[in-house]
Order: C-alpha cells, then structure tokens, then sequence
C-alpha cells in the first residue's frame, strides 16, 4: 500500500503522523445542518455548510517581480482571477514568520505574520523605497523562492522603509495616516502577543541563540531585565512593530477584496509550536518543560508499520493541566489572531486533542514514548466562549485515526477531510467520492504534502492508474480487481493483447487526470471542495510544494507569471462549479 510519508520540519522538528490511505470503514452520519443547534452564529454555518470549491494555493507562490509571493497586488490579482473562476475558498499554510528553509510550520511566533510576504509597491508608491532599493531583489529566481538570498535583502529593504518612516525624510499624505494607525495597532496588539514577539525577535537575533541559552534572568523573564532589554533593543523592536503593521494592512485590504467577491479565506493551526518560539518563551508554565526552561519531553509517533522505532518531532508537549488553570486563555488569543487573518480555520494534526504520544527528551528513539491525554473538547468550547462564536474549523485527520479521535471529531462537529490521490488502491478506499463519510466533509485532490496530480500520475502504479480510469467509465478493456492478477492459460495471446492495451490506456490518464481529479472532487457530496492550483495548471512534481521527510528544497514553488492565470482554466472552474451545484451564494439561483 501506498503511504503517505511524515513530515519532517527542521530545525524546530514539526512532523505530521504517518498517513495511510488504509481503509477504514466509512461512517453514513447526517449533515453538518442537521446537527447544527441555535447556539450556532450563522456564520460557522454559512462558512463549512454550502457546497463551496476553493484553491489551495500560498501566497508565496504568487508570481511577482520580487522573488516571492506577497498579501498585496498579487493576492488581490489572484482574488480576482479565483472570482472569475467561480472559487469561494482560498486555503493558504500558516502566514507566520517563515522558519529554517522557508517553512511556514516550524517558526518563531504563532502569532506575527510573514515580513517576507509584505508587498513592496505599496512602500515605492509613496516614496518610501526606491527603485534602486529593490533592484537586487528582482535579479532573484522568480520561478522558485531563494530564501537564502531573499530573506536577507527583503530584510534589508524594509529596514530603509521604517528608517525613512521615522526620520520624516519623505513627504506624504499617507504616511500621516500610518503614523497614527501604527500606533493603535501596537497599543491593541503589543500586551497581547507583539511586545514579546518583537523582544524575542531582537535577541534572539542579536545572541542567535535560543532563548534558553540567553542569561537567566532574560530565560526566566525577569522583570527587571525585560525592561533593560526593552530599551537596548528598542530600534529592532520598531522594526518588528513596523514590519507587523505594514502586513495588517496589506492583508486588511486582501480580506476585503475577499468579502466583497463572496470568497471565505481558509487559514492553518498546526497543533504544536516551535521549542525555539516566542510562543513558548512567553508562556513557559503553559509546557512541560524543568525550572530551567528545557524540555523534559517531546512530540512524536510511536513505532507503527512504517518504522518499527517511531518519530521524534522535537515539539514541547502542553501541559493541559496548566492551560485549563488559565482557562485556555492562550489557545483563545491563537484562534483570535488566526480569526484576524482567515474566516475558517484548518487545525493541522487535530488527533493531539484527543491524545498526543509523548517520549522522554533524552530517548534517541520513539519506542519508549506514550499516549498521553489531550484536552479533548474542553479547549474549543471554551475558546468559543471566549470569542463568543462558533469557529469554522477544519480538522486534519488523515491515517490511522482511533474511534476516540473520530468521536471527538464528530461531538464537535468539525468537518473531516479526503484526499483523492490516496483513493486508488482499493474500492473501499475512504478516500473515493462514494465513500465521502457525510457531507461536511473536504475533499481534496491534494494537500501541500503531497505531488501534484499530475505528477501522482506519472508514478502511480499501472493497477492505480486503470482503477482510477475504471471509476470515470473509460475502460475498453475487461477490468482487473486492484490488487488481482489476470489468469492466464488458454488464449494467452488474447490476454496479452489486452494487457499490452491496458498499459497504453493506463499511461493516457496521465494527460487528463488533473481534471479528472478536479471533477471529481467537486462533483462529490462533499460540502466543501478544494484542489491545489498546480492541478489547475496541470503541472507536474515540478510544482510540489513539499516533500515529506526531506528538510530541503520545500515551500519554493511559484507561478511563473499572471499570465499563467488565464481565462480558459477559469472558464473550466467555472463550468464544473455550476454544474455540481458550487456556485457562490449570491450567484445560485433562488429556490422555488
């Protein structure tokens, strides 16, 4: 069988579970709808509870003239082709800090946004760059991003933006209006997350070290010397609230474009954070970490049919206890400022909630670890008393997922999700569209962890290859069973000729799955569809924007050009979307 590797993320190790698309029996439940109660806002209705079509697609990858993807022009140019294509959801990765090699899962703050994804035009248009400013930038791959070369010049030229910011040397009408937008955004931001980000981001900068090797008293926050350190770094510190501002309203903008097309955006929570954060720094009680800041144990997988000694992730394990004392008061602020860049949110590893497999931080291997108990529903109710709204939440429960996982998922009524590419190695998969468990399901035709369609294509198996041509009803040959050979014996010529046939048939899927895959995603009864745009493109692994397992090489894949785009893919999105019944609301027909 096929597996579906985890994920490797390095330095700060953040991995996903072993996923298998081993079949697991399908559960015929009633419709999110049905289930919903009055407690319910119209909107977690609204959001996961129509048949919608979306794009999986991160910023970074939108093409532009300065080696990445930005929360600016590109995205509102890309909100409007998914407009004209009939898209109401865009699912994009985390939209923090990248970390080592560009990862979006292992990073620094699960609080602050990306500095590398802030738009430049918008600092050239009101004098705050030159074009000088930004040449080496655009001298960059504007195919795949450099982030070894990229994050060091971005750095540099939104320094000289918030230098020429403060010192008042450029005249404009706007930048009056940002000085004073600027400060009620640290005012309402800086108690709750961004005073420790942009410290922590200063030292650990200046000391690169981490911050449990930084002096006692900075480790252990004292006071006094948070202070002292406030004032020595006050400098790097504004740039941080700078950098911090300039995305808010980049991305202020971005939503509103988004609203006003009818589009929900669809933002990402992987359960564990970095060691290495200003998340764990900052709530240190929150961890089980000993009364000198270390790690006593660690996230990771036990030993299972992909590797008889398990995984260690390196993630701080929660202290539950510690974080119902406190009412859950940090899962609030993290749903809240998730909530202040999407609509919905996707929780990546959602199966720790219920129970995590926890290894002692000296153990080499996983095999000496245990399950340890999660918080279950206790969190998100109580999150959702905090916020005082039911939060649309996606949950990531693909592989071996215990009943007790299941039945968490389905008590709080979060929609599970699908993936096609992991649907062909038997007609029980859970994964194919007939098997799709109940409607508040999401399918997908991949998730960022996996190839392109395309390239799944290319290295299927001849047996997934034909199963997968069997389910669209091209086959002209007799079909095999997966997994069964033919028998051979009297007319082996004949059985040849077929086989020989079957192989050519078996290898012309290759040339039409992307939409093949597409089409059947949104013409399955899941609510809720979304395909990668790389399917759209119909490019191959080429385009994979990560690898699992591998710490290299990931996150990196970009759009050529706007050009790419065209009116022919969204006229095809279009067409599908209308004829499976995912047209946006206000463009569906009033029922009579």
């Amino acid at each position: 069988m096929r597996r579906l590797a985890s994920q490797t993320r390095l330095p700060h190790t953040i991995q996903h579970l072993s996923r298998s698309p081993l079949s697991i029996p399908s559960l015929k439940l009633p419709s999110i709808r049905k289930m919903t109660t009055n407690s319910q806002s119209e909107e977690s209705i609204t959001s996961l509870e129509v048949r919608r079509s979306g794009i999986l697609l991160h910023p970074t990858s939108l093409p532009g003239p300065y080696g990445i993807g930005d929360v600016g022009p590109a995205s509102i140019k890309f909100l409007d082709w998914m407009h004209e294509a009939g898209q109401t959801l865009w699912q994009f990765l985390p939209l923090n800090p990248h970390g080592h090699a560009g990862t979006p899962y292992a990073v620094p703050s699960a609080m602050a946004a990306s500095p590398a994804m802030i738009a430049l035009e918008p600092l050239l248009d009101v004098g705050l760059l030159k074009p000088e400013d930004v040449k080496e930038l655009t001298q960059l791959n504007q195919e795949k991003v450099d982030y070894n070369n990229l994050t060091p010049l971005k750095r540099k030229a939104l320094r000289l933006a918030r230098d020429r910011f403060r010192s008042g040397e450029v005249q404009h009408e706007q930048l009056g209006q940002w000085k004073e937008k600027m400060e009620e955004y640290v005012k309402s931001q800086g108690k709750e997350w961004l005073e420790d980000f942009a410290l922590f981001m200063a030292i650990s900068e200046d000391t690169k070290k981490c911050w449990v090797e930084w002096p006692a008293e900075l480790r252990n926050r004292s006071a006094d010397a948070l202070d002292k350190a406030r004032q020595a770094y006050a400098d790097a510190i504004d740039e941080h609230y700078f950098n911090q501002f300039l995305f808010a309203e980049q991305w202020k903008a971005t939503r509103e474009k988004a609203a006003n097309l009818n589009i929900k955006l669809v933002g990402d929570i992987p359960i564990f954070v970095a060691y290495d954060s200003a998340d764990v720094w900052a709530n240190q009680k929150l961890f089980k970490l000993n009364a000198e800041g270390r790690q006593t144990v660690q996230a990771g997988v036990p030993p299972d049919y992909f590797s008889a000694t398990g995984q260690l992730w390196g993630n701080p394990m929660y202290d539950w206890k510690a974080c119902a004392e406190e009412n859950y008061k940090w899962w609030a602020l993290r749903f809240r400022r998730t909530l202040a860049l999407a609509d919905i949110v996707r929780i990546d590893h959602f199966r720790g909630f219920q129970a995590a497999w926890e290894v002692p931080i000296t153990d080499k291997t996983a095999q000496g670890g245990k399950w340890v108990e999660g918080a279950g529903d206790k969190v998100f109710k109580s999150v959702n008393e905090q916020l005082k709204k039911k939060i649309p939440i996606i949950a990531e429960d693909l592989g071996l997922i215990t009943k007790e996982v299941t039945d968490l998922r389905e008590g709080l009524q979060f929609p599970g999700m699908r993936v096609l590419q992991f649907a062909w190695d038997s007609p029980n998969s859970e994964h194919l569209p007939h098997n799709v468990p109940y409607p508040g399901t999401v399918i997908y035709t991949g998730t960022h962890d996996n190839d392109t369609v395309r390239g799944f294509a290319e290295k299927a198996t001849p047996e997934q290859r034909r199963f997968l041509r069997d389910y669209l009803g091209r086959s002209t040959t007799p079909s095999v069973a997966p997994g069964e050979k033919r028998k051979r014996g009297e007319g082996d010529a004949d059985v040849s000729a077929s086989s020989d046939r079957e192989k050519d048939e078996a290898k012309e899927i290759i040339e039409t799955a992307s939409w093949d895959m597409i089409r059947l995603a949104i013409s399955s009864t899941a609510y809720t569809s979304i395909v990668q745009l790389q399917d759209v493109l119909d490019l191959g692994s080429e385009a994979r924007m990560n690898t699992p397992a591998t710490a290299e090489g990931n996150w990196a894949w970009r759009l050529k050009s706007q050009e790419a785009l065209t009116s022919e893919s969204a006229s095809k999105l279009k067409h599908l979307v209308n004829t499976y019944g995912r047209a946006s609301a206000s463009e569906q027909p009033e029922k009579k």
